[in-house]
């Protein structure tokens, strides 16, 4: 049996919804939910050996998602795993507007021009200084265990219909830097990285573009548009990614393409939202007149 905490903010709800349709096909491994909207999991602080919540709203409401607990003790699991909390390529696009560099295509509007190495110094300073981030230096000063960091998801390509919202996105875009900025943030992803911490980025499949990702994960709510969250399918495709390293990594002997196969299936067995999703849509790009 592996035991994994999730500890994270609004981003943790699909990962928990899509592991309450799956979890009967995975008999190995139990994940326990510690959730709190925005920044609120700032207020956590270790205490010898565990993390605790020293705002009690913030205590209740991760009791609540948790099944009880109050607090994450580290002698508890095998691994813990951060979800979102500012960790992702938007970090990076909120520089672009006003830093470039020379091997930037992107001449348009006023900005500084700077070196790579001061470009990805800079980015790389962003990470560190992310929630997410800050997090992860506290756990390590309970425990020594793995822990992994699913990188918050990419903003969906629905964002493009909306006049003036995420302009370095646009802008990054429109110039041709995508590529090389999912580039650039990849590698500072991968210079932050430790011998025990790994960094898991967003599913590949779920990626419209380098910078966005596809409308179909998108989460439907009603009202205004919700651009920043994804949905239960896009849940299950980062279990499996999660499923896979904590597989390999704890060598229990079940091969990536079973918990693939696994994945398209609900706990009864008949077709899981990813697997529908994957049956229903002929195409999962955008539609190409939205991507003007």
């Amino acid at each position: 049996m592996i035991r994994v905490a999730l500890i994270g903010d609004s981003h943790l709800s699909n990962w928990k919804r899509a592991w309450d349709l799956i979890a009967n096909n995975h008999p190995d491994v139990e994940l326990v939910f510690f959730g709190a909207a925005g920044t609120r999991l700032a207020c956590c602080a270790p205490r010898s050996d565990r993390l605790v919540f020293e705002d009690d709203d913030v205590a209740r409401t991760v009791e609540a998602t948790s099944g009880g607990r109050r607090e994450v003790v580290a002698a508890d699991y095998d691994a813990i795993c951060i979800i979102g909390l500012r960790f992702g390529v938007r970090v990076m696009t909120d520089l672009y507007p006003r830093w470039r560099t020379d091997s930037h295509l992107g001449k348009e509007g006023p900005f500084h021009l700077v070196s790579d190495a001061c470009f990805f110094d800079t980015l790389s300073d962003r990470l560190k200084d992310s929630p997410a981030m800050l997090l992860a230096h506290k756990l390590r000063s309970i425990t020594d265990k793995l822990v992994l960091m699913a990188v918050q998801p990419a903003i969906s390509e629905a964002m493009l219909t909306l006049p003036d919202r995420q302009p370095g996105v646009r802008l990054a875009m429109a110039a041709g830097d995508d590529n090389s900025l999912k580039a650039t943030f990849r590698d500072a992803c991968r210079h932050l990285e430790s011998g025990n911490l790994i960094i898991l980025d967003q599913p590949a499949e779920t990626l419209a573009s380098p910078l966005l990702s596809k409308d179909m994960f998108r989460r439907e709510s009603e009202g205004e548009l919700d651009w920043a969250h994804m949905n239960d399918a896009f849940g299950e495709l980062a279990l499996r990614d999660l499923l896979s390293h904590l597989h390999l990594h704890f060598g229990a002997g079940q091969k990536t393409d079973e918990h693939v196969a696994e994945i398209d299936k609900d706990q009864t067995g008949t077709p899981s939202l990813w697997g529908k999703l994957k049956r229903s849509l002929g195409s999962t790009s955008f539609p190409p007149s939205r991507r003007q």
